[in-house]
Order: structure tokens, then C-alpha cells, then sequence
């Protein structure tokens, strides 16, 4: 997990919304208002300061400005160093505070600056099942981001997403009009034992089973 393109420090901790991340989350908004009624259910159990990772299900292309609009809080996602590549990603992911990590292979930069992050106060999120699922089933999460949530000291609020997986399922070139629910769940303690089990468990009940 390597950061690149992240410019972490330039946004500092607790990161305010960026101007791109503004006009993002605005076009986002009306769009999965409009055409995915997008219904948020239990934000009460989002922490409105302090650090906290957002741990949920990836099955849509979807659930990035599904969470961005869900939250009023500036999210950092946690993305593949490799939606980075091209120069236009890297700056867009740059300005809304993103962190690129390399998937299969131990990334010690990456890790701490989500560390780092977390305890500057920021909220990141991140899918631990490391890529979208193609049928909706739930994979296996990685350890990470609950790594590096227990040792920044932070809870970890399940975030469950259904819906998306089927208005914009893996390999379809653009979404169809649907509805789309995002659900949060009671934060976890990250440094609890069987943490990451526990994440798992709590995004797959607010999934619907997903």
C-alpha cells in the first residue's frame, strides 16, 4: 500500500472540503437523489468530529459518491494506487484527500498515512473486500484499514450499500435508474478483539445480507 498522488499533508488533518470535492459531491448529489432515490438510514452513528473509518460493501462503481453524499464530513477514500494513473485521476483523487495503496503486497507508507489521517482527525472509508463484487456476495475483508484504525485509536463505523450492485453492476458501461440504499451502523471498537470479523458481520446485516 503506497501512497501516490495522496498530498495527504497539503490537506492536513481533519480535511475541510476542497472546492473539487464541493462540485464533485454536488453533481453526485442531484444524481443519486434524482435517478437513485437515495435513501441514507442511522447517520446518528456517524461521528460528526474526530477520526473514524468508514468500513462497507464494494459492489458498484456507485459507492464512492454514494458515501461522499451520504455524509455531510469531508470522506477520504482508501483507493487502488492504479485509478491513479492517468494525470487527470491522480490530481482529482489528490484534492479530495484520497489514499492510493498497492493491493497484494505490504504497503508500510500507505498504512501510516492513513494512521496519520485518522489521528489528525479525518474520516476515511474504505471497501476491505479490495475490489467490487460482481453477484452482490460478500467477500473477504483484508486487514488493513482495521490495522490502521486500531492503531490511530478510532472507531470504526459498517456502512452497508444495497441497491447499487444492481443499477450499475461490474462491467456495465453506465447505470440504470434504480433505487439505492446506504445504511450506517453503531461504530465498532477497532481495538477490540475480532474487530475485523465484527466489521464484517455488521456490514453484511446493514447489506441486507449483500
Amino acid at each position: 500500500m503506497s501512497p501516490e498522488g495522496g498530498d495527504a499533508g497539503e490537506l492536513g488533518s481533519a480535511t475541510p472540503k476542497t472546492p473539487i470535492y464541493r462540485a464533485l459531491r454536488a453533481v453526485s448529489g442531484l444524481w443519486c437523489r434524482g435517478a437513485h432515490r437515495l435513501r441514507v438510514e442511522g447517520a446518528v452513528h456517524l461521528p460528526p468530529t474526530g477520526g473514524v473509518l468508514l468500513v462497507a460493501n464494494h459492489s458498484s462503481a456507485l459507492d464512492i459518491p454514494l458515501i461522499a453524499v451520504a455524509t455531510d464530513r469531508h470522506v477520504g477514500f482508501v483507493a487502488r494506487a492504479s485509478l491513479g494513473r492517468s494525470r487527470l485521476m491522480a490530481w482529482i483523487m489528490a484534492r479530495c484527500g484520497a489514499v492510493l495503496v498497492r493491493p497484494g503486497e505490504p504497503d508500510r507508507a500507505a498504512l501510516r498515512a492513513m494512521v496519520a489521517r485518522l489521528r489528525g482527525g479525518d474520516c476515511l472509508a474504505i471497501f476491505p473486500e479490495g475490489t467490487r463484487s460482481s453477484d452482490g456476495t460478500l467477500g473477504e475483508f483484508r486487514g488493513g484499514g482495521v490495522l490502521a484504525a486500531r492503531r490511530a485509536g478510532v472507531p470504526i463505523v459498517p456502512v452497508g450499500i444495497s441497491g447499487a450492485g444492481g443499477v450499475w453492476p461490474v462491467g456495465a458501461r453506465r447505470p440504470r435508474l434504480g433505487r439505492v440504499c446506504l445504511r450506517f451502523g453503531p461504530a465498532l471498537d477497532s481495538v477490540a478483539p475480532g474487530a475485523l470479523a465484527d466489521a464484517r458481520h455488521a456490514v453484511a446485516a446493514l447489506a441486507g445480507g449483500a
